[in-house]
């Protein structure tokens, strides 16, 4: 038979603490506790700021998404939290009716009222979110699989059982919120094709965006006046209408004049630099830069600046070369990142390094706190250097 707690008992409590039961509200309520077995570990606790909490009251939702062997996280519509449990000294309680002093009023009553109010759980343990970045390399991983080579080979596909994923399924295999899915989709250069959203094959991709440079080059139109429909009515029998209208938009920007649009120096530059990189292994500097400039349509310049994140170069060998090393490829995770990184090169400067870590830094955590956390840093005639912080 459970105890009952009686109203002197709870009228002696006040006295031993010296209070004024006339200036109390005038209900107690009095915390029942099931039996131990009786507890179940139905619930658990989440730490929530003003943010996340008016996300909840604004009458939105959050997701936790991670499959049983990926660490969860918790996602609003355009963020995404790392989830992680922790403990707490104290003992914290779920008691589900428990009225609020500012609930019971001050009015006063004859006779105080008791009130059993029963204990649904007891918790030494909550959950802290801390805002992290979308973990894609998940996505690439998925979409990398089904890369589209061209509608030749959509057949073989099929046959070899491959699968695709429209946006609904993504949003459930990603960790990411749905903004940061949507952004990293177009960041991609994905298209959504027969409602699956697919990434083009490099060589492909290529090979549309020559098509369109040439057409510019075969009609002497200005880098600053391609016009729109005319380049996709033209190709439309060449390349598929929403792949097509994909890579006019990626390679180009609008202009002042309605339907002409400016080739992008900066994409179109980037995009021929790795063609000639992935082929060629390391490359003489000079014989690359010369070979680069050839390749672009008259009239357009190449700049180095240009192959951040897709190239590195050894300015001490005899003679200088570069080599093609995308960031696309490095591990989502920063310590394995930094990891790859020093494997890669024993020392880094902070233009080197900077475009290989950029996508990793946060609002909280910019380029110069990564470094600080995961590298150690060394001048060497008046040159700061970052090397691995552990050998």
């Amino acid at each position: 038979m459970s105890y009952v707690r009686t109203l002197e008992e709870v009228r002696t409590v006040i006295g031993h603490a010296k209070l004024d039961e006339g200036e109390l509200a005038p209900v107690t309520q009095v915390l029942c506790f099931p039996p131990a077995g009786d507890i179940r570990d139905h619930y658990k606790f989440v730490e929530l700021d003003d943010t996340l909490l008016g996300v909840l009251r604004g009458g939105d939702r959050l997701v936790f998404r991670g499959e049983k062997d990926e660490n969860a996280v918790l996602c609003t519509r355009n963020q995404t939290f790392e989830v992680k449990e922790a403990e707490t000294s104290n003992s914290m309680l779920l008691v589900p009716d428990l009225v609020l002093a500012d609930e019971i009023g001050t009015s006063q009553a004859a006779e105080r009222i008791l009130q059993e109010k029963k204990v649904a759980g007891v918790f030494y343990k909550y959950l802290e979110l801390r805002q992290c970045k979308p973990r894609l390399q998940k996505l690439r991983r998925l979409l990398d699989e089904s890369r589209y080579r061209g509608p030749e080979l959509e057949e073989d596909l099929r046959q070899g059982g491959v699968r695709t994923y429209s946006f609904p399924e993504l949003l459930v295999a990603v960790q990411a919120s749905e903004q940061e899915l949507r952004a990293a989709l177009r960041e991609m250069l994905a298209v959504e094709l027969d409602g699956a959203w697919r990434v083009l094959d490099h060589e492909y991709r290529f090979r549309v965006v020559s098509h369109i440079l040439n057409l510019v080059d075969e009609n002497s139109w200005p880098l600053d006046a391609v016009p729109r429909d005319l380049t996709l009515s033209t190709l439309s029998g060449l390349v598929p209408e929403s792949i097509l209208a994909q890579c006019f938009r990626w390679y180009t920007e609008p202009t002042a004049d309605e339907g002409l649009f400016r080739l992008r120096g900066d994409r179109v530059c980037c995009i021929l630099a790795e063609v000639l990189l992935r082929a060629a292994g390391k490359f003489n500097l000079n014989e690359f830069l010369t070979a680069w400039q050839q390749s672009v349509p008259e009239g357009m310049k190449t700049d180095m600046k240009y192959l951040d994140g897709i190239a590195l170069m050894d300015l001490k060998s005899k003679p200088e070369v570069i080599w093609y090393f995308a960031e696309t490829d490095l591990p989502e995770d920063v310590n394995e990142r930094f990891r790859v990184l020093f494997q890669m090169r024993e020392k880094w400067t902070l233009v080197e390094i900077h475009p290989y870590i950029q996508r990793l830094a946060t609002d909280k955590v910019n380029v110069n706190a990564l470094l600080t956390k995961h590298a150690r840093a060394c001048t060497v005639n008046g040159v700061k250097y970052y090397s691995a912080k552990h050998r």
